[in-house]
């Protein structure tokens, strides 16, 4: 049972209607963090600025292959939930959502895709990273891809602590 109870549009502060309403038409429901980040509509408004943020530069299928692992380490099952079918519509493969536990010897994962989720479990497990993680990944991304992937690997590690400490359920 959720520790608050998640807001409908209609009964949300009037600063979060019009921010719900975007998110519905986004993604054609209504999800139970959003409806709770509403009691607050500025952080409502900066955790949808940041998520929007974070699908420029890097490519949907290692955005959302971060975001996915990030969410799998830190055992947030609503996030899981939503980012494995994300992962899948932005080309991550059966065998990948399966392997992404054991990417490091699946032979799913090319290079990049290891080197992006090895960052993403190192971030989230330790809240660093070591120089030779950030050298591999520097073979495949630029800098400012590198700044989207540490933005989304920061936002799952927000969603997830989010979901847990407030019990968010999935609808």
């Amino acid at each position: 049972m959720p520790h608050v109870k998640p807001l409908d549009q209609s009964n949300a502060p009037a600063d979060a209607q019009p921010i719900l309403k975007a998110i519905e038409k986004k993604f054609g429901q209504s999800l139970n963090i959003f409806n709770t980040l509403a009691y607050q509509p500025d952080v409502l408004g900066g955790v949808t600025q940041i998520n929007d943020g974070i699908q420029n530069d890097l490519p949907g299928k290692l955005r959302e292959l971060a975001y996915f692992k990030s969410s799998q380490v830190n055992g947030c099952e609503y996030c899981s939930h939503y980012h494995k079918q994300a992962a899948k519509k932005a080309g991550a493969s059966d065998a990948q959502i399966k392997d992404i536990d054991n990417y490091q010897t699946s032979e799913a994962f090319d290079d990049q895709e290891e080197a992006v989720l090895f960052y993403a479990e190192q971030l989230t497990k330790t809240a660093q990273v070591d120089p030779g993680t950030v050298a591999k990944l520097k073979e495949f991304l630029d800098e400012t891809q590198l700044v989207t992937l540490a933005a989304t690997v920061a936002l799952a590690n927000f969603t997830n602590r989010f979901n847990h400490g407030l019990d968010i359920q999935l609808p």
